[in-house]
Order: structure tokens, then C-alpha cells, then sequence
């Protein structure tokens, strides 16, 4: 290779690279203003709560969506976001889920205190109405229902490593008489309670040669959509389950 070519190639490797330290985020230079915001997380009796999820439903125009879970200190910090309004979805799985409305200055670290109260209470900023949809509804527009809270009717399946609310129930192949979860399938956290689950069928043989269990139910809780959630991140669908209803059902 001669020496020509060898400082061409050098000049675009340079020019690469300074282009991307350009566009870096961390490169110092923002086109828009932008400020710091800090969310602290606390039960009833002021201590910090850990698992809380936080997501912004409604942020100023050009800043995606800001999402952090918390730790121990109950406390997410949002660095360098844009200033402006947001909404924020507040929710953990034994907790009433809260909606807040803030507003991030340029400059300087804004901070908000949030008190959340445990699923047994009431709080003004809560409905305990859920909207009632269906799964023909999540298929035609799943973003409206992200972060509601909501009741859905569908078919109960857990087992190894699965725990799902199916929009039907299917032969699965594997032994006469098993069914499998179909359609769209909703990965459940809270589980169900004690009551409901002494109801459910239960499929002995199955592939994982584990125990699986299976019912209709109608749930009431948090929806989150469009991420992945779940064993292996493989589903589009999260319910964190508040309330949860036995129907009548034979297989």
C-alpha cells in the first residue's frame, strides 16, 4: 500500500472519530437546555422504597422516555434531561400506582419527594376503577393502555419458568389433553391469590416435566407495554395483579 493511500485512509479514521466525539452525549455541547431531576420514593412512614418503577408518560418535545427502577435508597436521578413538563407513572407491585406532573428547570437539580400508600389504603390521586378491556383492545392499540390501570378476562397459565395471562388456551402437542397459553400472552407479577389458586386445573405432564396450572380469571392491575418483560425478556406485555377474579371455565 503506498504512502498516499495510507494517510487517505488515516483522514477518514480522524474525521470518524471526530465526528463522533461531536455527536457524543458526553461530549459537553447540548443543542437544547436541560436540567437534573431527583425522585425519592417513600411508604407511609417516610422509609425508602426499593422496586419502584418510574416511567415519564409525557415529556417535552424532542426527550424520549426516561424510565429507572429504584434501589435501596428509594432514590432515581434523571441527568441532563430536557426542561420543560412531565408526566411521570409511578408504580410498584404492592403499592397504589400514582400519576405525577412536574416541571424540570435548566440549570439545577430538581427534585420531587414521592409518598406512595400500600394496596389495602386509598389515596386522593387514585381511581380503584379499573378500565375494563380486552385483548381484541391491546391488539389494536397497545401503546393507550401502557401504564393504566385496567381489568382484563383471559386464561391463567403457570409452571416452569412461565407465569401468564393468554388471550386463549390451545392442544399443545406434547401429552393428550394438555393445553398450552396462545395469542397474546401477558407475563404476571404479584401472583394470584391463595383463594384463586386452589381453583386452578392442574396439567401434570408437561415438557419442563414440571407441574403446570391453568384457569379463567379476570385480573385487575398495572398494564405495562412495549418493552421486554419476563423469563428470557421474551414478552411485549407486563400486569403487575391487584385484584384478581375466578370464572367459571371447563376445559
Amino acid at each position: 500500500m503506498n504512502i498516499n493511500k495510507c494517510l487517505f485512509i488515516f483522514s477518514i479514521i480522524v474525521l470518524c472519530a471526530l465526528s463522533v466525539h461531536a455527536c457524543s452525549p458526553n461530549s459537553g455541547t447540548m443543542s437544547k437546555s436541560a436540567g437534573d431531576l431527583q425522585i425519592s420514593i417513600t411508604d407511609n412512614t417516610d422509609n425508602p422504597l426499593w422496586g419502584t418503577k418510574i416511567v415519564s408518560e409525557e415529556q417535552p418535545e424532542g426527550q424520549i422516555k426516561v424510565t429507572a427502577v429504584t434501589g435501596d435508597s428509594g432514590v432515581v436521578t434523571f441527568n441532563n434531561i430536557a426542561t420543560g413538563e412531565y408526566k411521570f407513572y409511578v408504580s410498584r407491585f404492592d403499592y397504589f400506582p400514582i400519576e405525577i406532573w412536574l416541571t424540570v428547570l435548566e440549570g439545577r437539580i430538581n427534585e420531587m419527594n414521592v409518598r406512595m400508600t400500600v394496596e389495602n389504603g386509598m389515596t386522593t390521586s387514585i381511581t380503584t376503577s379499573p378500565l375494563h378491556v380486552s385483548f381484541a383492545d391491546l391488539n389494536s392499540n397497545p401503546e393507550s393502555y401502557n401504564g393504566k390501570y385496567v381489568a382484563i378476562e383471559g386464561y391463567w397459565f403457570d409452571g416452569f419458568e412461565i407465569a401468564v395471562l393468554a388471550e386463549r388456551l390451545e392442544a399443545s402437542g406434547f401429552s393428550e389433553g394438555n393445553v398450552k397459553p396462545a395469542g397474546i400472552l401477558i407475563w404476571a407479577t404479584g401472583g394470584l391469590s391463595e383463594e384463586i389458586s386452589s381453583k386452578l386445573y392442574l396439567q401434570e405432564n408437561n415438557a419442563s416435566g414440571y407441574h403446570a396450572h391453568y384457569g379463567k380469571v379476570e385480573l385487575a392491575g398495572t398494564l405495562e407495554y412495549g418493552e421486554e418483560y419476563g423469563h428470557l425478556n421474551s414478552y411485549l406485555y407486563q400486569f403487575t395483579i391487584y385484584e384478581c377474579r375466578w370464572i367459571d371455565w371447563t376445559p
